[in-house]
């Protein structure tokens, strides 16, 4: 029964919203951004569970060296992040003077099987919109987004450079207030059977 209910608000948004599938990303956008009301997406399987992480460490250690960048230079540069199929290491920056700080190799050590692996990767830098300075303040915002009564769940997503909602219902009420509040800096994720977890 909740797999046909599911079936069917996916039908009904798909009818009404004309919905855009990225399926490099398994997202579907069902509602997308306009100048006063923010994007809606469902992700129907998450990207984790179909990946491969075989050989993974020494870009997760990167990635760990990146972030420390990011947040020692939070107006400059945007949380990095990984991307699969190959691996590549990806530093965004939102100001002249961050490209210039996320551009250096990052070089270390990776221990696999009892052994240490060195290794040496060069980013690749992308501009971005949002800096780590702006999402983590979101984050850490007293009465932010996570108050509104629909929204169950954030965090930061590093490749859509934006915080993520998770919301298991929404209305044009609700995008308006986002946009109107945070602008591009949050995302709605509609998950229909999500809920907030219990607190002990």
């Amino acid at each position: 029964m909740r797999l046909k209910t599911i079936f069917a608000l996916v039908a009904l948004y798909v009818v009404t919203a004309a919905p855009e599938f990225l399926p490099g990303e398994w997202r579907m956008i069902v509602q997308p951004a306009t100048d006063d009301a923010v994007e809606v997406y469902y992700q129907p399987v998450s990207p984790v569970m179909l990946r491969s992480y075989e050989g993974i460490g020494s870009f997760q250690r990167a990635q760990e060296a990146a972030q420390r960048r990011a947040e020692a230079h939070p107006h400059d540069l945007a949380p990095p992040y990984i991307l699969h199929e190959p691996y590549r290491l990806v530093a965004p920056y939102v100001t002249a003077r961050g490209r210039e700080l996320a551009i250096p190799p990052i070089s270390g050590v990776n221990w696999s099987g009892g052994k240490p692996i060195p290794y040496a990767i060069v980013p690749q830098v992308r501009p971005a919109k949002n800096s780590q300075a702006e999402v983590t303040a979101l984050m850490e915002k007293e009465r932010g987004p996570i108050d509104e009564p629909e929204v169950f769940g954030m965090g930061i997503d590093p490749e859509l450079n934006r915080i993520v909602l998770e919301t298991n219902a929404f209305d044009q009420g609700l995008r308006r207030r986002l946009a109107k509040q945070y602008g591009g800096l949050v995302t709605i994720k509609w998950d229909p059977f999500g809920q907030r977890p219990l607190l002990d």
